[in-house]
């Protein structure tokens, strides 16, 4: 069988479903194989999904179609769109076109008709996104405007804490400076009299004291301040490594000067060993005064 002897009619009853069971297997092969046949039944299957779209299916028919293209998810799009563009043309005014003059007038209507309408579709995308795109860039507009107002009054909020701030932190009375006794001190000379002298004022918080060692190497070292007056312990620190200066060994401490009074004191040096107990390995003696 070729192609010329399946009419429009023909193809009409294979799209909606119609034919006998062979019928339909032969065209579902032709659709595949012949060129020419599978034009024709798409020129066909156009005409009718637009003769539904228009509502000129009546009875029958109309079910069969239903049951044939409503159930296909890809055929309902092809409705979707020939109801969508021929709402496009009831707007327009245009009027449906005559089909007569063969398959060949058929399908030459048909093409023009797709073309016209998907150049319709175009241009109402084109319009639809040229308007989305214009309130999308009102929108960003106002919306970087409105970002712009509150960082201005972001800013200007933080301008006014920092001038408030400074204003409170004028008014306020200065505290003292943090005042830094600095005393150097050698290991003390057997039958020396001459004692070293810190003096503190009143502004006087903590005391730098630095030890020069002996020539002894001991991985840490602890400290312990003494009255001398009555051998009384008033200040312990642990755990302190010395640093080379000068080629000699020297400890830094920091004394709270709130434990000082006008007097004598001693500042006894205990070397710790790894393994082992600890063993004096110099005593430092000075005088405080005010």
């Amino acid at each position: 069988m070729t192609t010329e002897a399946h009419s429009d009619q023909t193809i009409r009853g294979y799209l909606l479903g119609q034919l006998p069971e062979a019928e339909t297997e032969r065209l579902d092969e032709l659709s595949i194989t012949d060129d020419e046949c599978a034009l024709r039944i798409r020129a066909v299957e156009h005409d009718l999904v637009d003769a539904f779209a228009r509502g000129e299916l009546e009875g029958v028919v109309l079910e069969q179609f239903r049951a044939s293209y409503l159930t296909n998810p890809s055929r309902r799009a092809s409705i979707r769109f020939a109801e969508a563009l021929q709402s496009i043309d009831d707007r327009s005014g245009s009027a449906p076109t005559s089909a007569s003059g063969g398959w060949h007038t058929t399908l030459a209507r048909a093409t023009r008709s797709w073309a016209l309408r998907l150049a319709t579709a175009a241009s109402v995308l084109l319009a639809t996104t040229s308007l989305w795109l214009a309130l999308d860039n009102r929108t960003l507009r106002e919306r970087v405007t409105s970002d712009g107002r509150r960082h201005d009054q972001q800013l200007r909020a933080a301008e006014a804490r920092v001038a408030d701030t400074s204003r409170r932190l004028s008014a306020e009375p200065t505290p003292p400076l943090h005042a830094v006794a600095t005393l150097v001190l050698a290991p003390q000379l057997r039958g020396g009299r001459h004692l070293p002298t810190l003096t503190l004022t009143s502004g006087s918080r903590d005391v730098a004291i630095q030890l020069d060692l002996e020539p002894v190497d001991y991985p840490s070292y602890g400290a312990t301040l003494v009255a001398s007056i009555d051998n009384r312990v008033l200040w312990r620190s642990d755990r302190l490594v010395a640093r080379t200066v000068n080629d000699r060994q020297r400890i830094d401490l920091a004394l709270p000067a709130a434990v000082l009074s006008p007097r004598s004191y001693l500042i006894r040096v205990s070397g710790v060993p790894a393994r082992g107990p600890s063993e004096i390995v110099g005593e430092y003696r000075f005088n405080v005064v005010r």
